[in-house]
């Protein structure tokens, strides 16, 4: 059990240095990029694995018992878009000017570090892809009571 807790830390840190190593030797603009081509492309799973299910199956993953089967169905997604790591790596980097250039005007209209606008940008990407998710499992629901199993 210590044993795995360790594991367990490595990785946190690993992940951390990872990022950090990510930031120093492309910049911020480099981490905004691949964050953002990650995040999209997590949300987008999501979703469409969500509608998938509720069209498949008539029911939302949130419907009593649904849940596990919901779990087994974004598993294999999942899996399938684990291997794609390198691919959104890529895209995060070759669309690093472009964050390079979002760090930089945030950090001119917010009068800031680059660090300090490469943070507020992230929380304003995560409140929308947050309300992108949301928006996705509201219709999801309203299809699921439209195809009516």
């Amino acid at each position: 059990e210590q044993h795995q807790q360790q594991q367990q830390q490595q990785q946190s840190q690993s992940k951390w240095q990872k990022a950090q190593g990510m930031l120093q030797q492309y910049g911020p603009g480099a981490f905004l990029s691949y964050i953002t081509c990650s995040n999209v492309f997590s949300v987008t799973l999501l979703a469409s694995a969500w509608l998938l299910f509720t069209r498949t199956t008539g029911y939302t993953p949130l419907q009593a018992g649904q849940w596990p089967q919901f779990l087994v169905f974004y598993g294999g997604a999942y899996a399938m878009a684990h291997a794609a790591r390198p691919v959104k790596l890529a895209v995060g980097l070759a669309c690093a000017p472009a964050g390079t250039a979002a760090v930089d005007a945030a950090a001119w209209a917010l009068r800031s570090s680059k660090v300090a606008a490469l943070v507020v940008l992230l929380v304003v990407e995560a409140a929308v892809l947050l309300c992108c998710l949301g928006a996705v499992l509201v219709y999801a629901n309203r299809l699921a009571l439209t195809v009516g199993c």
